[in-house]
């Protein structure tokens, strides 16, 4: 129900309104970067930050909403940076793996360029020139599908970078992400893969998924909502006090964005609700 309320709040906004948020565009290590400012943004202040993937896909379907949102002061003023992907596939994979379709090559295994370049190259330019605070606490990382599944990645490779994670239908069915959360050594290409130990105690981290996501599959994409619950129940072991993990599904959902961008709004009311 609160999906049907979300759509209609959204295209009420919409009509005769005008967005009080900046979009601005950037290149950064040869991404296309997003740059999201809030209403009243102002460069004497420094502001929560959230990278998102897709280009803030889940965000800019919901920017009149978010910008109510921050005008009423339900929630904090935020920073959101959308990173455009080059290769989703391959930038937000941990390893190469079997493609879905027989007849196409393996492909993936990029995500840890990717994220090197995004706390090495993106995240200090967007703290160079936008009123972003750079201390882990008040940035966040976050994103669909692939994109939720780089997201955790990113809470295991740079635990100290960010504090908040928003995952929101990742792609656990990706072959290994299950076996390497549950601790299991993984072995692509010659190279070795195992889960870290790191502090969860100062880690917040919002998960979602539709209880319809994989219906009519027949690949191992079938297994989306199996090996969430799955992976929600290992990463309650790693540390997380019972406050700081949310974990919520829609009964009706399935892999869309109608389902992504109001569980990112409820994502930012448990993050960063007033």
């Amino acid at each position: 129900m609160h999906i049907i309320f979300f759509q209609a709040l959204l295209k009420k906004l919409s009509i005769g309104g005008k967005h009080l948020i900046q979009i601005k565009n950037e290149n950064i290590a040869n991404f296309q970067v997003s740059v999201i400012l809030p209403t009243g943004y102002d460069t004497r202040k420094r502001y929560r930050t959230i990278y998102l993937q897709d280009g803030g896909n889940a965000a800019k379907q919901a920017l009149n909403y978010i910008d109510h949102l921050i005008i009423t002061k339900q929630i904090e003023p935020i920073i959101i940076i959308g990173i455009h992907p080059n290769n989703r596939e391959e930038d937000y994979t941990p390893w190469q793996a079997a493609a879905l379709q027989a007849d196409k090559p393996a492909s993936g295994g990029k995500a840890a360029e990717y994220l090197y370049l995004l706390v090495n190259e993106i995240k200090p330019f967007i703290d160079k020139h936008y009123a972003s605070n750079p201390s882990a606490e008040y940035t966040a990382i976050g994103g669909c599908s692939f994109g939720g599944l780089v997201s955790i990645f990113a809470s295991y490779y740079y635990p100290e970078t960010f504090h908040h994670y928003i995952i929101l239908s990742a792609s656990f069915w990706y072959e290994g992400v299950l076996n390497f959360i549950e601790g299991q050594k993984i072995t692509q290409q010659n190279k070795t893969y195992t889960k870290p130990d790191i502090n969860r105690q100062n880690h917040k981290m919002y998960l979602y998924v539709g209880e319809l996501e994989g219906i009519h599959r027949d690949s191992v994409q079938k297994h989306m909502v199996e090996y969430t619950k799955q992976v929600v129940h290992e990463i309650k072991q790693e540390g997380f006090s019972e406050a700081n993990l949310l974990f919520e599904t829609a009964a009706e959902g399935t892999h869309d964005v109608y389902f992504f961008s109001p569980h990112f709004i409820r994502s930012l009311f448990w993050l960063y609700g007033n």
